[in-house]
């Protein structure tokens, strides 16, 4: 962020006539930080100068200085408390473990908690000398409130920070953000006679009025018997469950810039698993035979209410459905999902040296007409039990054939008709977006791979590669298609898509004795992506758009989620063109590049000295890229460093380049039209490099001797841990290739709106008894 300039767009300040006084005043109104060098001796009156009940601020000039609490104080520190409790004991033939964890977590933003609690019980007995019984029942109760919103958004406040605002504000002033009455005060007042916000809430506002808070209650787990016929033949059988409830609202106090508002979701989810087996195992000779067939019924539900006010909140401070200026709204949404497969696997070995594995599975899906068949083929090779060598302690290889499949979502065949929000008292009724297909069959994944893992030197050197090839078909994709038929998208099977890559693991033992050991671990990953089609001559399939600008696609040819927007264009001697205003000329849209990395790799150290331990990870990425919407709104409205000049503004800029005649560039451009530039014309500008090393964790433990603790307890263990502690080879120093995807899908490789990242420090005590 920059340090030199404050709020506006002018390098004055205006003035106003209050009370028969002139005052020097600020652009209240503009989200924006070109206004002029800070100044100690240019006095002018802040957004907080204008409500008498404040009287040791009301009309009282105060100098144009940068601010002596930053946005870096609106900070916290963060701090999380776990502890742990687990209980083991033996009751004959009956095991038991019981553990809770309880978890409190305080974010960095004010007001934000976490809090959880984790109950579970592993259990296993023997009710008789052929049958065993199973089971491990786990409970989660999370309470969240006030989780920060991450992203583009009104109540973002990384987004109010570091996309738009006012560089002059001091945030101990902001924390007094509201008034007697319970009105809001905003530095981004209408005018410095009008106090309603116009793009941008009171940060403060922001955490303590609209808020949010969210409940889950996880229950998971699984129970089984084991049935033994003779000591080859067994059955098994079992039932997994994983089912919760979750209850979310948010609200939008009477004040704010949006619309106020109160909205509450609840939504159920469960999925159980049934799955009977029946094993076969046995040795004839030199060969093995380990073999199972078997069933499993899978069964998804979700259902889902929601509800919102509508025109806003009547009563300020009452967040209930019946509070709102027009009627409510209520909405809800059930899903009914099930897949029931047969499977068989059979895994044939010869003197524990070679060894040939095949599997088939078969499912029939309820959102599907057609069932499948997948079968798979494994093979592996232990050459250690052959090539008898003092050097090799163990060494195999292995390849493998499998074929899977996805069935997609519920009622994928279908086209249901959406039922809207009454208008004038008549119901409503439209197409989905996406017309469905009852045809629709199944998505194919083929992997084939080819493995080496091997010992060496008595387990002091350790090596595992594998090769992978994997192709993708009949993806189940969204065409887009001519809204004259009634929808945007038709849902088809199309394209493919391959992966191919390497996976290595290697391990040393550098020193071992009885008082040191040091352990290296490297590990390294590297996949080569590359969408081979999609539908007959399509060849883009569009992933997301970021906010105004760039879009994250799915391109022909190229690898799996291409960056698409303009670039520069260039003259041919390689010199970057400008047009008749003095801009970079921007080109068609193009591949700016794919969020996905050349390779990954990571160092794993550990050494061990008697009673003392350290340990430390280096996590290296190489390439990819993201686009940056915080560096694009960032530099058009001078909150970034980089849109200071070094402090000469004054002076403009002069893009290096050359106009379209050839010859260099002298046009001229004030900062602010400068800063403009990184919006709408040159996407490639807030377009960055992935590659980062950091060092990933560090953590030094302690086992204390047995002369402190006594017989009383077993061991005392402590351990003081680091993480995420530095960051190297940054190609945007301000901002973290990590924090540039949200949520579980595909949305990647488009940054915005993100909270700064954390170095956690902490400490660990565990006791054995």
């Amino acid at each position: 962020m920059q340090n030199i300039y404050g709020g506006g767009y002018s390098d004055t300040l205006p003035t106003a006539t209050i009370n028969g006084q002139v005052y020097n005043i600020q652009e209240y109104e503009t989200d924006a930080s070109w206004g002029p060098r800070y100044d100690p001796n240019l006095m002018y009156l802040p957004w907080y100068a204008f409500d008498p009940e404040f009287s040791n601020d009301y009309l009282k000039p105060v100098p144009w200085v940068a601010p002596k609490n930053d946005v870096d104080s609106f900070f916290n520190t963060g701090v999380t408390y776990t502890n742990n409790l687990s209980v083991a004991k033996s009751f004959g033939d009956t095991n038991v473990r019981l553990s809770y964890t309880n978890t409190n977590i305080s974010g960095i933003v004010p007001n934000s908690k976490v809090k959880k609690d984790n109950f579970s019980i592993n259990l296993n007995s023997k009710l008789s000398e052929k049958l065993r019984a199973e089971a491990i029942m786990n409970y989660v109760h999370t309470e969240g409130f006030n989780r920060p919103e991450i992203g583009y958004g009104d109540n973002s406040v990384a987004q109010k920070f570091y996309h738009f605002g006012q560089r002059n504000l001091d945030f101990n002033k902001l924390k007094d953000y509201k008034l007697a009455d319970g009105s809001q005060r905003t530095w981004n007042r209408s005018a410095w006679n009008d106090p309603q916000p116009l793009y941008s809430d009171n940060p403060y506002w922001t955490i303590n009025e609209n808020t949010s808070a969210d409940s889950r209650q996880r229950f998971f787990g699984n129970a089984g018997l084991t049935y033994n016929l003779d000591k080859n033949f067994y059955f098994a059988g079992k039932v997994y469950a994983d089912v919760y409830s979750q209850n979310i609202s948010s609200r939008i106090a009477v004040g704010s810039q949006a619309i106020s508002n109160y909205s509450i979701q609840k939504r159920t989810v469960s999925e159980f698993n049934y799955e009977g087996r029946a094993h076969y195992n046995n040795r004839f000779g030199d060969f093995s035979l380990n073999s199972f067939v078997g069933f499993n019924i899978r069964d998804n539900k979700m259902s889902v209410l929601d509800g919102t006010t509508v025109g806003g909140l009547i009563i300020p401070g009452l967040y209930n459905l019946v509070n709102g200026v027009e009627n409510s709204l209520a909405s809800n949404a059930e899903s009914h999902a099930a897949v029931k497969s047969l499977f068989a696997s059979a895994s044939l070995g010869y003197k524990d040296m070679l060894f040939l594995e095949a599997t088939g599975r078969n499912d029939w899906y309820s959102m599907l007409n057609d069932s499948g068949f997948y079968p798979s083929v494994t093979g592996s090779f232990v050459f250690s039990n052959v090539l008898k060598a003092d050097w090799l302690s163990f060494g195999k290889i292995r390849a493998g054939w499998s074929s899977i499949a996805n069935g997609g979502e519920a009622y994928i065949r279908g086209t249901y008709i959406n039922i809207g929000s009454p208008f004038n008292g008549s119901p409503v009724y439209s197409n989905p977006n996406t017309k469905g297909n009852p045809d629709i069959k199944p998505e194919l994944k083929i992997t084939q791979e080819i493995g080496l893992e091997a010992r060496l030197f008595r387990n002091r050197v350790g090596i595992d590669v594998t090769y992978y090839d994997v192709k993708s078909k009949d993806l189940i994709i969204a065409l887009p298609t001519d809204p004259s038929t009634g929808y945007l998208f038709n849902r088809i099977n199309a394209g493919e898509m391959t992966n191919k890559g390497i996976e290595a693991m290697v391990n040393l033992v550098p020193i071992k004795n009885d008082n040191f050991s040091w352990d290296i671990t490297w590990n390294f990953a590297r996949n080569r992506n590359r969408l081979v089609s999609l539908y007959e001559d399509l060849q883009n399939q569009v992933l997301t758009n970021a906010p105004f600008r760039a879009q994250l696609v799915a391109q022909v040819g190229q690898a799996y989620g291409s960056i698409l927007g303009t670039d520069y264009v260039y003259d041919a001697n390689g010199n970057r063109v400008v047009d008749e205003n003095g801009f970079y000329k921007a080109s068609e849209i193009k591949s700016l590049g794919s969020i996905l990395p050349d390779y990954n790799m990571g160092f794993r150290n550990t050494m061990r000295y008697k009673s003392l331990s350290l340990s430390f990870l280096i996590d290296i990425q190489q390439g990819g890229k993201y686009f940056s919407t915080t560096n694009m709104w960032g530099m058009y409205s001078g909150m970034l460093e980089e849109s200071a000049l070094g402090g000469n503004r004054e002076a403009g800029v002069i893009l290096q380049g050359v106009k379209e005649d050839g010859s260099v560039n002298d046009i001229l451009l004030d900062a602010p039209t400068w800063g403009g530039t990184y919006y709408n014309t040159v996407d490639a500008q807030n377009v960055f490099d992935a590659s980062y090393v950091k060092l990933r964790d560090i953590t030094l433990g302690y086992d204390l001797p047995k002369s402190i603790i006594g017989n009383a307890i077993q061991g005392i263990r402590i351990s003081a841990f680091a993480r995420n502690l530095f960051a190297w080879n940054l190609s945007n120093k301000g901002i973290d290739p990590e924090n540039t995807s949200y949520g579980s899908g595909n949305i990647q490789g488009l940054e915005g709106g993100s909270l700064p990242s954390t170095r956690t420090y902490g400490i660990n005590v565990n006791f054995k008894f």
